[in-house]
This record gives structure tokens, C-alpha cells and sequence, in this order.
């Protein structure tokens, strides 16, 4: 009976037209209308359908400026979304919280502080605007970390006004606004879109970008943002895959094949390049994927003592393996940053390759040491290039059309592949002879991080909360407090090596 119940409720969701979700009921504290919270979160392209429905009805209803907050986490997809909407209602007017950062309240170059918003300013404009008035709204730049003018915003013909940022359902917004909206996505492509982000809007390099997540973004949007987004009226989830815009992919013909030196060397011109290398490819796993089936790994790559990041996602189109991917150079202690934020070390792939190359085509004839194979790539930007040397070498019909990892992980050799560059074990302070296998060590080096990580954060939250609740307020605007040791006791979660 139960059983049917349940499937009696679950048809009756499912017959549920998305608009129908949308209601209205009557605010406690106001005369004003707002949105029924929906319980369920919704995807980018169903809560901005009913994101637009709720603006309607609203607008239908409540008299004056109909005011909305879209915030979430940095990299989310908060501006996208709101340019959504802004194509689809050019009537509507966006405020972006970025432009009312105070310059002068940032310290150690904590741009995620809530502390930084001028709410004076924001907080005027918008009464302003609910009266009636054009504003001026200040313009603000990142790479000079300035406020450099202002521009004049009228009272929209729609009456719609969003305002759109990682704060903007605090505690000083949430009693102005009359629909809340959350947008969040995951960590791993969270933390990859603001990198790309970040290199494009303030000219940082990846891995002070990486450093400013894990020491500053992450841990003040869990004690701060995260509580915030729980109030929302409409959560969406963004599942938008950062790497689906690369336009220049790596095709890679890869097989089990043997081919001799010489056969390689046939195929390219007296100007190819040789040369022989040892690489480290250390696989991160993003926080709650399966080490199985994961397909977003990651990459940070050991070369000739220098470490690299490689953001990257891989597609098969048999035979071809096809790789976006961006490559940085980063610092090993890079690694515990980012498992502070959750990343766990899942393979460490250790691979010997004698490689042939010209600026058309490279071809590695490789040798997997922990599972004793050798391998040939044939790898370059032209698909019709890469398929040519490679039918020239005598590989076709013997393609393996996988990645390394997805080899390993259909083979269930997960477990099996760690071999430990030295450096690395020295930073991560490993002692392989108190554990049985270097994944177990590795494992709990990745737990120690995450616990001593969540310690900090736990009490960072707390000595935040305190000073919040003593700092005295003047004018409804909070006295800035800026002492180096209270910046720095919240800031516990980069584990430095």
C-alpha cells in the first residue's frame, strides 16, 4: 500500500507543469507578495524558466521596484545567468555587487571578506531606486583593484531590478528582496571556471588563483555564503562543463602495437625533434566522484622536477581519444591547497617515453612502468594529420580508444598504480614502511587535510561569528575591523607543504 502510495505521489509531481510550481503568498513582515519556496533544485535551464515566471508574477502583483538577488559561489554561473535573463527581458536593470568593493578594506588580498561591500553605497542605491530615483552606481577594476568612475541607472521599465553576487542573500539584503535566488555548480568545475575566470578578468596567474580558493574563497563561502543560499526562494544547480567551449582540442590515435625506432623516424622530416622524458601523472579526484567512473580528473603532472596543472576533460570518438585541456606550471605544494578543498590523489601513473615530434605531429612510443606496457601515441591538433602518421606507422585496426586512466579504471588497477616521485614524498612527509601501500599512505595524507581543514574552518567560523556580534554599528554599517591575526584565524584551510 505504501508502495503505491509512493508511486501515486511521484506520478502526480511529474504532472506538475513547471509554471504551476510558481506561486504566490504573502510576506509576514509586509503587504508585499513573494515566491513559495520550491523544495526541489532545478536545473540552469528550468530555474531560469521559472525564475522569468516569478519576475512576472511578482511584477503583477507588488507595486515598486520588484527586487532580486541571485548569489552563490564564486565561478558559479551567477552572471551568466543573469545575462540570460537580461536577453530574454532587456527591461530588466542588474546591479553586480563586484563593482561596490571598497579597495580599501581588502587585506591579504581577500576579495571574498563580507566586509568588503560597501553596503552604504549599495544600500542607498537601492532605496533610491525603490523611490524613484536614477543612481549612480560605481564602476570597479579588478586589475588595479580600484573603483574607477561611476554610471547613471535608471528606474527600469520593468521595474525589475536583480541584484547579482556571492553576498547577495545576507542578512542585510534578504529583508529588500522579494525573490532570492541560489546558483551553484560543483567544485571541481566551480573551481576551474574561476581560474579561466580570474586569468581573463584580473591578469592572475592559476596558481595564486588556486592558492586565493582554498586559503580565502572556499572557507568564507562555507562560513559565510553556504547559509546564506539555504534561504533561497529557487536553487538551481548549474551543471555547465567549462570545457565544452575549448575550440582546439589534442586528437590522439593510441595502440598497443610494437614500432621500431626506425619505422618512427621514417614517417617525419630531417626537422623533427627527439628526445627522452619521465613523467609523474598525479590524478586528483574531484570531491564525491567514483575513482571508477570519473571522467574530470584533475592532472597534475611531475616533468623534470617541475610540476603542471592540466584542467582537462577527454571524449572518445573511436579510435580518436580527444582532449581539451589548459596546462599551467604550478609549485608541488600547489597539491595540498587543492586537497584541502576536497581533492583526493587517487593514481599516480609513472610513464618512460621516447618521443618523435615536428610542428605538425608528435608520436610517443611510451612504457608504463607499474602495469609493464608499452604503448604508441600518434597526438597533434589536424584529426586528418594524426590519422595519416598513424595508418604510415601500420596502427590502424589496433587502436585502444582510452585514456591511460580510463584503461586503469577498466581494468580495476586503480588500487595498483602509485608510484611516489621522491620530491613528493618528502613534501607530503610520507613514511610508506607505517602503511601498506602508498595509496593507503596517500589516502590518509589526503584525510588528514580535509579534517585539519574542516578544524580550521570550524573555528574560524566561530571567532568570525564573535567579531561580527561585538563590532558596533553605525548607521546600520559595520565598523571595518582589519587586524592581521583576525584575518589569519580564519584562514587555516591552505595546508602549505
Amino acid at each position: 500500500m505504501d508502495q503505491d502510495t509512493s508511486s501515486a505521489d511521484s506520478h502526480q509531481k511529474r504532472g506538475v507543469l513547471l509554471k504551476d510550481q510558481v506561486r504566490l503568498v504573502k510576506r509576514k513582515d509586509c503587504d508585499r507578495y513573494e515566491i513559495a519556496s520550491i523544495q526541489d533544485p532545478l536545473s540552469f535551464e528550468k530555474g531560469f524558466f521559472v525564475v522569468i515566471r516569478a519576475c512576472q508574477l511578482l511584477a503583477q502583483k507588488n507595486e515598486g521596484i520588484i527586487l532580486v538577488g541571485v548569489a552563490g559561489p564564486s565561478g558559479a554561473g551567477k552572471t551568466v545567468f543573469t545575462e540570460k535573463i537580461l536577453s530574454f527581458m532587456p527591461s530588466v536593470a542588474v546591479i553586480s555587487m563586484d563593482n561596490y568593493n571598497d579597495a580599501s578594506r581588502i587585506v591579504d588580498g581577500n576579495f571574498d571578506d563580507p566586509r568588503l561591500t560597501d553596503y552604504d553605497t549599495l544600500l542607498q542605491n537601492v532605496h533610491d531606486l525603490k523611490a524613484g530615483k536614477q543612481v549612480q552606481v560605481p564602476i570597479y577594476d579588478f586589475k588595479s583593484s580600484s573603483r574607477t568612475g561611476y554610471r547613471t541607472l535608471e528606474v527600469p521599465t520593468s521595474r525589475i531590478v536583480i541584484i547579482e553576487g556571492i553576498y547577495a542573500l545576507s542578512e542585510r539584503l534578504r529583508p529588500l528582496l522579494d525573490l532570492r535566488v541560489s546558483v551553484t555548480g560543483g567544485v571541481h568545475f566551480d573551481l576551474v571556471k574561476r581560474v579561466l575566470r580570474d586569468i581573463q578578468r584580473a591578469g592572475q596567474e592559476p596558481e595564486e588563483i588556486i592558492h586565493q580558493i582554498s586559503e580565502t574563497v572556499y572557507p568564507m563561502y562555507k562560513a559565510f555564503i553556504e547559509p546564506d543560499l539555504q534561504t533561497a526562494h529557487i536553487k538551481i544547480i548549474n551543471k555547465f562543463n567549462p570545457f565544452t567551449g575549448f575550440q582546439s582540442p589534442t586528437y590522439i590515435l593510441k595502440s598497443t602495437r610494437m614500432v621500431t625506432e626506425d619505422k618512427v623516424k621514417a614517417v617525419f622530416s630531417e626537422n623533427h625533434t627527439e628526445t627522452k622524458e619521465q613523467t609523474y601523472d598525479i590524478y586528483l579526484l574531484p570531491p564525491g566522484e567514483d575513482p571508477e567512473s570519473c571522467q574530470s580528473y584533475l592532472r597534475m603532472r611531475n616533468k623534470d622536477g617541475k610540476y603542471s596543472l592540466m584542467f582537462e576533460e577527454w571524449v572518445t570518438d573511436n579510435p580518436f581519444v580527444i582532449s581539451p585541456r589548459i596546462t599551467f606550471e604550478v609549485s608541488v605544494r600547489l597539491l595540498g591547497g587543492l586537497m584541502a578543498l576536497g581533492y583526493t590523489i587517487a593514481s599516480i601513473l609513472k610513464r618512460s617515453s621516447h618521443v618523435f615530434s615536428d610542428d605538425r605531429v608528435s608520436v610517443k612510443i611510451d612504457w608504463l612502468e607499474q602495469v609493464n606496457r608499452h604503448y604508441v601515441q600518434v597526438q597533434g591538433k589536424d584529426r586528418l594529420v594524426v590519422k595519416d602518421v598513424a595508418e604510415q606507422l601500420g596502427l590502424e585496426g589496433s587502436y585502444v580508444p582510452r585514456t591511460y586512466i580510463e584503461q586503469i579504471q577498466l581494468e580495476k588497477l586503480v588500487n595498483e598504480v602509485m608510484a611516489l616521485p621522491e620530491d613528493l614524498k618528502t613534501k607530503l612527509s610520507l613514511d610508506e614502511d607505517l602503511v601498506s601501500s602508498p595509496k593507503e599512505a596517500l589516502s590518509r595524507a589526503s584525510a588528514d587535510r580535509v579534517a585539519m581543514r574542516n578544524k580550521h574552518l570550524k573555528r574560524g567560523t566561530k571567532i568570525w561569528q564573535s567579531l561580527l556580534d561585538i563590532v558596533p554599528t553605525v548607521k546600520g554599517l559595520m565598523i571595518e575591523t582589519r587586524s592581521p591575526l583576525q584575518c589569519r584565524q580564519i584562514r587555516g584551510s591552505l595546508l602549505s607543504f
